[in-house]
């Protein structure tokens, strides 16, 4: 076999092993659904977080924490579960910066199908995990904000076997489509292999009252006047999933 055989070989053979390399470059070393429901929030090691505090409903860190551990500082939500947020850590980022991985830069830090999230696990009284919170970055830049409803068709197509139940909800007084497209979506199913653990997704991409396309003042479109979001929440019984605020 000649040099030009040998080296196209050679390529082929690299080519799998770059694209892994890639791919473990562009994983987290623990991501939201690595967490175990019915353990410890101290399952999660701190070292896997760049940032660990307590949620506030997919808004920003309110107390900032310096431990899974300290999860007991956070306030509990009406249905009595605390909201701790962390983001992954970054580090594989900067890496993949300087690697030049393009789907990494386009994937972000904290992500879930390349879609900008804020991920957050619900623990009870006792620190145990009683379920996950996945909700769009509405910090994220306008082009990431305005497809944030489409991570809702990712997590549909996730849960397809947990029998969805999906309803339309009617546009509140003063709420209007994007455009031509008005999305409020709830759906609800069940996990098939444990029934007492739930999952809900709501899909909105709409227009609030006093969102107007265009400025009265300047008659300019008012960039990111809209609401676009995806919300999901996995929680055990006998706690329910709430919706998004």
């Amino acid at each position: 076999m000649g040099w030009v055989g040998r080296t196209l070989v050679l390529a082929v053979l690299a080519a799998p092993l770059a694209a892994i390399a890639q791919d473990d470059a562009t994983k987290p070393d623990f991501a939201i659904w690595a967490v175990k429901f019915g353990e410890p929030l101290t399952q999660i090691p701190d070292a896997a977080a760049a940032i660990i505090a307590c949620g506030s409903k997919g808004g920003p860190a309110s107390i900032g924490l310096k431990s899974f551990a300290d999860w007991a500082q956070c306030a509990p939500e009406d249905s009595g579960l605390r909201e701790v947020q962390f983001s992954y850590d970054d580090e594989k980022d900067y890496i993949a910066r300087a690697m030049e991985l393009e789907y990494r830069a386009l994937a972000g830090g904290t992500s879930v199908y390349a879609h900008p999230v804020v991920v957050s696990v619900l623990v009870d009284d006792t620190g145990v995990v009683q379920g996950i919170r996945i909700t769009s970055d509405d910090r994220a830049s306008d082009h990431d904000r305005r497809t944030a409803f489409v991570l809702s068709r990712n997590l549909k197509a996730r849960f397809a076997d947990w029998a969805l139940a999906c309803t339309d909800i009617p546009a509140a007084k003063g709420e209007m489509p994007v455009g031509n497209q008005f999305i409020h979506e709830h759906c609800l199913g069940a996990n098939p292999d444990k029934p007492d653990q739930q999952v809900l997704l709501e899909t909105s991409y709409l227009r609030k009252k006093g969102q107007q396309a265009l400025s009265q003042e300047t008659q300019q479109i008012n960039k990111g006047y809209y609401e676009s979001r995806s919300w999901m929440e996995i929680i055990n019984k006998p706690y329910s999933p709430s919706e998004a605020p």
